[in-house]
């Protein structure tokens, strides 16, 4: 198979499904209803999107979540936490929570990650409309973390291109996004087998304050290629490994 064992089936199929072992959301209040009209609005609300689910979840709803611990420090008067559900898989796994989701697409659980992520960044996007919609004085702070990073990004940088939020209202904070500059899907672009396609690198966010959150060596976002040395491979997949759930404890 040509170009180093097709870069080594795309990072080991994404570090062996490099955004899957961590983590879902958590905590979830009513990811996608409207607010409630006849309540004050909140100052500000905190939309987090998590990673990859864990084995023991069924969807990216998951109170052990690295962004799970992250987003309970913004819990307080004046502040809505919400965490956005989706499939949240990178290979085709059964018990998705997406069949029959009311998306009028009848997923049957065998999806994969390009679908994920694109029921990820429509109830992302129909969250922030709908909260902006009711509330537009109150400010939005969009989390991401591992491929609910990459969500996330993408989300801020169409609200960037299209204006629909003030950039006064909005910002966001990118844990691991792996559509940094040298994240795995930046790093290794392309079809990785049927329903996975590693989008490439991201343009920037225009006036929406986002910041990028990536400890050095967690291969998601801070990855290796065949040009740094022969041990590319085994660096990515230590530390992703070590490193790729330390968010909550990780002192930028």
């Amino acid at each position: 198979m040509p170009r180093t064992t097709r870069t080594h089936i795309r990072l080991l199929c994404m570090l062996a499904a490099g955004l899957i072992t961590t983590a879902g959301a958590a905590l979830v209040t009513a990811p996608t209803a409207a607010a409630d009209e006849t309540s004050a609005c909140p100052d500000r609300y905190v939309l987090a999107v998590d990673g990859s689910k864990g084995f023991s979840t069924p969807d990216s709803i998951d109170p052990d979540s690295p962004l799970a611990e992250i987003s309970d420090r913004y819990r307080g008067p004046g502040t809505v936490v919400e965490h956005i559900r989706y499939p949240a898989v990178v290979v085709p796994m059964p018990s998705t929570g997406s069949h029959d989701d009311g998306d009028g697409i009848d997923d049957d659980g065998a999806i994969a990650y390009d679908r994920s992520k694109q029921i990820g960044h429509q109830r992302l996007r129909e969250t922030i409309t709908a909260r902006h919609s009711t509330c537009p004085d109150a400010d939005l702070l969009i989390l991401g973390y591992s491929q609910g990073a990459s969500i996330a990004g993408d989300v801020l940088a169409e609200i960037a291109e299209d204006g629909s939020v003030p950039p006064a209202r909005i910002s966001g904070i990118l844990y691991s996004d792996p559509r940094d500059s040298r994240g795995v899907e930046t790093l290794f672009p392309g079809p990785v087998v049927p329903g996975v396609t590693l989008g490439g690198g991201r343009s920037e966010f225009g006036e929406i304050p986002v910041q990028r959150i990536c400890i050095e060596g967690d291969a998601v976002c801070d990855g290796r290629t065949p040009g740094d040395g022969d041990d590319w491979l085994e660096a990515n997949v230590a530390g992703y490994l070590e490193l790729h759930t330390k968010y909550p404890d990780y002192q930028p």
